[in-house]
């Protein structure tokens, strides 16, 4: 299990802009949780009084554990973190509302992987009731041999 000061050290985001605190990496999975506070700075401008916590953001978070992902599974070979981009995103669906106070259980998993791109679907569970779905999202990447 990978803890949040791992996570930092693994990707190329940094505070206060990752959304990834515990990630675990099985051989096409990684699931990890994000807790969130309420004290996250876009909380309050979305919105003044009721904070929600942008679905934008929950793609972002799904995003960014699939880097987690990336970054543990291919020890073999260096990713370079520059090369990193987010590609796009298919059937993205919203039905729960994420509250300051909610534990994000996230999971993504490996639909194909082939360099320049890695292809995953994801969901976020809030007490067990699924809040985000992701039937696609594709990450491009590039790799060197470890040498």
């Amino acid at each position: 299990m990978l803890n949040r000061a791992e996570i930092l050290d693994l990707i190329p985001q940094g505070d206060p802009f990752v959304f990834v605190d515990s990630a675990e990496v099985a051989e096409d999975l990684v699931a990890g949780t994000y807790h969130i506070t309420g004290e996250e700075h876009f909380l309050k401008g979305h919105f003044p009084g009721r904070p929600i916590f942008p679905a934008s953001i929950l793609v972002e978070a799904l995003g960014q554990l699939g880097i987690v992902y990336m970054m543990r599974q291919y020890r073999a070979e260096r990713i370079d973190p520059e090369s990193i981009y987010f590609i796009k995103s298919e059937d993205v669906s919203c039905r729960r509302k994420c509250l300051p106070g909610d534990v994000l259980e996230m999971k993504m998993r490996v639909v194909r992987s082939r360099e320049p791109l890695i292809q995953f679907s994801g969901t976020i569970y809030v007490d067990g009731e699924l809040a985000l779905k992701v039937s696609s999202m594709s990450l491009s990447f590039s790799t060197q041999p470890v040498g």
